[in-house]
């Protein structure tokens, strides 16, 4: 088929087409989606390509902090001091921010999605009311590919629980026998779905295929307790749910269930193995978040829909780290405490601040030999690069090279005096690492 038209001629037609129609051209076959890669057709450059830093979730902490490269400094802030509301991040996709803001009175959650290279920000309005009953959790996930659309759209995903904020008595209450017997997720799974474009939101079918996750007696108990993790990718959303199972969701209407890797910590309870989903150099990679031994990414092909181990990830003794800069943690915390914002320059950046030179000499070879003594925890996958993120004892970021076996110490990633107050348990519940886009946003405020 491709032979028919040189390809100077096949290059000059498809340059012409609509950035989604060009996207679908790539699916024809393989020499189109080769031609359409290695001219950069599908404007890649509208895609943010540089890791800027990564936000961090910890456990107890009411804002998100912000580790970032030395090349931004203090240019991006992690700090959305200019929202109505304290706000923490929950979901990052190509630049933009889902955040999560929690209105006293009445006591009710405020999202928002923020661009925090440009400052831009919109409101969304109130999520409709989820299902009743063992629908009444539920996380939310943002979808947006600056290369088809400047739109973006923000995922409902309900959890199969009994009452709201499950704790470990509510997961022990016993249903009825039939309806502990119905499959997860549902089919058809009814999900809420806002889009920018229409600025509301609707609600969507989407049809399993396949086997679903498990019955309500299995999946009830495994609450994704504070992780939330998803990746969109090509047009489709994976969604780490209960079980460790992936829910791969097509925006066409059609989801599957995946089932997780095993464990390599062998130890039967999903509970203290979650995984990480990310999107890295060559699609849809996942690890587990503690002890991230191994990496692991999606075989699709011939819908064989299986993880595949992928690589190994060796650590060097504390001693041996070598610095890369550091990063620069911005202490947004203990800043708005006192009541004074370091990081606050709402300044244009340039692109080419974003650069990260991963490749440099200030690393270290290491073997398979290696150990890393403390605890070690997963905080990303860098998404154009074999390149993983770790945290060691909550204290080091650790920049690991897949393919070279090459460690980078990003420096301190740990908030002052985080873990030395009474009754908080140091621990870090989600984490995103954040590629900075300059592009047009669906709404200026």
């Amino acid at each position: 088929m491709e032979n028919l038209l040189p390809e100077d001629v096949l290059v000059n037609i498809l340059h012409r087409l609509a950035p989604r129609c060009l996207a679908i051209s790539r699916c024809v076959c393989k020499p189109w989606r080769t031609i359409i890669d290695a001219r950069c057709l599908l404007r890649v450059d509208l895609l943010p390509h540089l890791v800027g830093g990564i936000f961090i979730n910890f456990h107890d902490l009411i804002l998100s902090e912000f580790i970032s490269r030395p090349s931004i400094g203090p240019t991006i802030s992690g700090n959305f001091n200019y929202l109505p509301h304290n706000s923490i991040v929950r979901d990052h996709c190509n630049g933009l921010l889902l955040l999560d803001g929690y209105v006293d009175y009445p006591a009710t959650q405020q999202y928002y999605v923020v661009n925090p290279a440009t400052r831009q920000w919109v409101q969304l309005p109130p999520c409709p009311s989820s299902h009743p009953g063992m629908y009444s959790e539920s996380m939310e996930y943002l979808v947006f590919d600056p290369r088809l659309s400047s739109q973006f759209e923000v995922f409902v995903i309900p959890y199969a629980c009994v009452m709201p904020y499950a704790s470990v008595l509510h997961r022990n209450i016993q249903l009825d026998p039939m309806i502990e017997k119905i499959e997860w997720p549902p089919s058809p799974c009814i999900l809420h779905v806002f889009s920018s474009r229409t600025k509301q939101w609707e609600e969507r079918s989407f049809v399993r295929e396949g086997e679903a996750a498990g019955t309500l007696a299995k999946i009830r108990p495994n609450f994704p307790h504070f992780l939330q993790n998803a990746v969109y990718w090509r047009g489709v959303l994976y969604v780490r749910c209960q079980t460790n199972a992936v829910m791969r969701i097509s925006l066409s209407g059609k989801y599957q269930i995946i089932k997780p890797p095993q464990s390599p910590l062998d130890i039967g309870d999903m509970d203290y193995s979650n995984i990480y989903l990310g999107r890295s150099q060559k699609g849809i990679y996942c690890t587990f978040v503690d002890n991230p031994c191994g990496v692991y990414i999606l075989d699709e092909s011939y819908g064989k829909m299986e993880w595949v181990l992928k690589h190994r990830i060796c650590y060097v003794p504390r001693q041996e780290f070598r610095q890369i800069g550091p990063w620069t943690l911005q202490d947004i915390n203990f800043y708005e405490h006192i009541g004074h914002s370091e990081y606050d320059n709402s300044e244009a950046i340039e692109e080419q601040k974003f650069e990260w030179d991963s490749d440099s000499d200030n690393v270290i070879d290491i073997n398979n030999r290696s150990n890393l003594t403390g605890y070690v925890t997963f905080l990303g996958f860098h998404p154009y690069k074999e390149v993983v993120f770790l945290s060691h004892t909550l204290t080091r970021g650790l920049a690991c090279h897949l393919n070279t076996r090459k460690v980078q110490d990003m420096g301190n990633i740990r908030p002052k005096y985080y873990g030395t107050d009474m009754g908080i348990q140091p621990f870090i519940e989600g984490s995103f690492p954040y590629t900075p886009w300059l592009g047009e946003f669906p709404e200026d405020n």
